[in-house]
């Protein structure tokens, strides 16, 4: 999986090893996805690989995918989780900052899904891919051009995914969290950019999801309990997208 090293990625990394695959925790460095794939294989009974991959350069992915499979075995579960943000009003937005994101948050998830599924295609045997969206992909948020394209652009591939590889047994969904309490939310919140109160009054569960919340949303949608499910976008925001209202 991709964007391993912390948050959401590194949860969702914890809960697919115990729910039994051997993980290869991808990120921007081997030093940064060491500590979580040596967590995971700390007690000896569960496999886990730190990876350099660099998801929005196709020659980083491709070598990062054969050794993978070299190392684990074959591929059965993708799960795009790596993304950037930058933060501006469109007027401000530097075009190099826009087309970063997109690089990261859209194209790397076509990139790794890409190279994945033509492993699972040519092995003949069932898998799954899992993309993990926003509701910026869904609701507009001031300055966050770049990443709510991105966002819904993945919600989008999602579906275009799901009925290209429909017919090899692979299915392809997402999930768009909503506000959850990551040690970058907290940090936001500490310094003063996000107001919690006016956050949960906004959030109609009246609380912020945890990377648990989300890792078991991705935990569901790769498992056998999923298995009639492809093309779906899963929401894990307390409500927040169905409420429509500041």
């Amino acid at each position: 999986m991709t964007g391993a090293s912390r948050g959401i990625g590194a949860a969702i990394a914890r809960r697919l090893a115990v729910d039994g695959y051997a993980v290869a925790c991808a990120a921007t460095s081997v030093a940064n996805a060491v500590g979580v794939a040596d967590e995971i294989a700390g007690d000896g009974a569960r496999r886990a690989m730190p990876i350099e991959i660099h998801v929005q350069d196709a020659d980083s992915v491709e070598r990062g995918v054969d050794a993978i499979e070299d190392m684990l075995g074959p591929i059965t579960l993708l799960v795009n989780n790596a993304g950037i943000n930058r933060v501006a009003p469109v007027h401000e937005q530097p075009v190099a900052d826009f087309d970063a994101v997109l690089d990261v948050n859209l194209r790397g998830v076509f990139i790794c899904s890409h190279f994945v599924s033509r492993k699972m295609v040519a092995a003949g045997s069932p898998g799954s891919i899992v993309n993990i969206g926003s509701v910026a992909g869904i609701d507009g948020f001031p300055g966050r051009s770049a990443y709510g394209a991105a966002k819904a652009g993945v919600h989008h591939l999602t579906r275009v995914m799901a009925l290209d590889l429909a017919s090899h047994r692979i299915r392809v969904n997402g999930v768009a969290p909503g506000y959850v309490l990551t040690d970058l939310v907290q940090g936001l919140i500490d310094d003063g950019t996000l107001e919690a109160a006016t956050m949960l009054r906004r959030i109609p569960l009246g609380e912020f999801g945890t990377t648990d919340d989300v890792a078991a949303a991705v935990s569901w949608l790769a498992g056998p309990e999923s298995r009639y499910v492809t093309g779906e976008t899963l929401v894990v925001d307390g409500g927040w997208a169905a409420y429509g209202h500041v």
